[in-house]
């Protein structure tokens, strides 16, 4: 076997291989809760959820399935 495809190959499977240990330690970490929200995003969440339940412009119509 020549070389460069013996260290093309070591290289591939030692990146698939880590990816998969990268991921496995990722799915342990705990994210830390947070005690209350700023301000400022419950505010922004509540103005657009009242931007997307006004009426259709002229030209749209709602989807409903039939």
């Amino acid at each position: 076997m020549n070389w460069p495809l013996f260290c093309a190959l070591a290289l591939a499977f030692g990146l698939v291989i880590s990816n998969i240990l990268l991921i496995k330690h990722a799915a342990k970490l705990k994210m830390p809760s947070s005690a209350k929200q700023p301000e400022g995003i419950a505010d922004n969440t509540t103005t657009q959820r009242n931007t997307t339940q006004q009426s259709p412009a002229h030209d749209q119509t709602p989807n409903s399935p039939e």
